[in-house]
């Protein structure tokens, strides 16, 4: 516990960030060498505020104690310096020192899924094969554990035989036993708060930027214009992750997080899972995968930024080549052999 001594204590530094703490162990590749280190040297690291409090180790918490904590509760420790550190989540800027886990650590590509946490009938079951999807190609699920999309990203994952890993926005001896269930059956809850922290409004933004961070790319598969599912997609961009959403009903408020995504080029949209591929994607006519589910003119000019008369005329010649039909005010995308369209709705479960 010597090593997690010193990272802990890194950690408890008043004022000194992730950031700088990677840019210091980046140079001396240990924690306990920036601990030890010549003041003006690190000055010239991180400047002279922060050299200083590094020096005088005025720290917001008791590193020993939390060291006696995680004996026990028998919480894992985890920091930058172990090989088991998540690979992914080592090169995004401001990667946590330290990482508190309950369950078994494994080296997994990860995806991460997130959005509402109330979503519609139609999303859970799209999700459901998403997930599966995933699974099948050996990707490991990365969620926040919040009810709705995320929770279910995880128990689909777990039902289909996947590794899954929750991050949470508060310490682990906050999380709540029915999710450890879930997710301890095949994976691990994480955590960069001490094991005591509760939630606050700061931490769920915070610990956003860990499930892009560790993942390949990253699926918003139902958001609001206010989900902090956003947010998620907003820092897997700034990471260099890809973004993909999906849209059910247009005329719906539940996706207009997703079409902002869109629209502002941060996420690629998806319809049927049978044409997503993760790598090489092969470009599919936005309009056609909106037509997954009935839309009227207005709702796909709304959607797409294309005007209504340039609509009409793709639209009738697509309707000419049997792609698409039209009833009444709505056109929908014709099914083609071996697609399944997501309707109506079921039971989502909570916990």
């Amino acid at each position: 516990m010597e090593n997690v001594f010193y990272w802990l204590t890194l950690r408890a530094i008043s004022g000194l960030g992730e950031r700088s703490i990677k840019k210091l162990y980046q140079h001396y590749k240990d924690p306990k060498l920036i601990l030890e280190a010549d003041q003006a040297e690190l000055e010239e690291l991180v400047g002279k505020v922060k050299a200083s409090r590094i020096k005088e180790k005025n720290l917001s918490f008791d590193p020993e104690q939390v060291i006696k904590v995680l004996q026990k509760e028998g919480i894992g420790c985890i920091t930058l310096s172990d090989e088991d550190y998540f690979p992914k989540l080592r090169e995004i800027e401001d990667p946590p020192p330290v990482l508190f886990y309950q369950g078994e650590l494994k080296q997994r590509v990860f995806f991460g899924v997130v959005g509402t946490r109330k979503p519609d009938g139609y999303s859970v079951r799209y999700l459901r094969d998403l997930v599966n999807l995933l699974v099948s190609k050996g990707y490991a699920i990365a969620s926040g554990g919040a009810m709705g999309i995320d929770f279910l990203s995880h128990k689909f994952c777990v039902e289909g035989g996947g590794y899954t890993v929750c991050f949470l926005g508060f310490g682990i001896l906050q999380a709540q036993e029915s999710l450890k269930r879930v997710v301890l059956s095949s994976g691990a809850v994480v955590s960069e708060f001490l094991p005591w922290e509760s939630a606050e409004k700061h931490t769920f933004p915070r610990r956003n930027r860990l499930i892009s961070g560790v993942s390949e790319g990253v699926f918003v598969v139902e958001a609001g214009e206010n989900s902090g599912a956003l947010i998620t997609a907003y820092y897997a961009k700034e990471q260099g992750r890809q973004v993909y959403v999906h849209v059910g009903y247009g005329s719906s408020e539940r996706w207009e997080g997703c079409i902002k995504l869109v629209n502002e080029g941060v996420a690629k949209l998806v319809g049927r899972l049978q044409k997503f591929e993760l790598k090489d994607e092969k470009s599919e006519d936005p309009i056609l995968i909106l037509l997954n589910t009935p839309k009227t003119l207005s709702e796909l000019s709304q959607i797409l930024g294309i005007e209504e008369r340039e609509l009409s005329k793709r639209l009738g010649l697509y309707i000419a080549e049997g792609l698409v039909s039209c009833t009444g005010a709505y056109y929908h995308r014709l099914k083609q052999e071996g697609e399944e369209y997501y309707t109506g709705k079921e039971f989502i479960p909570t916990f």
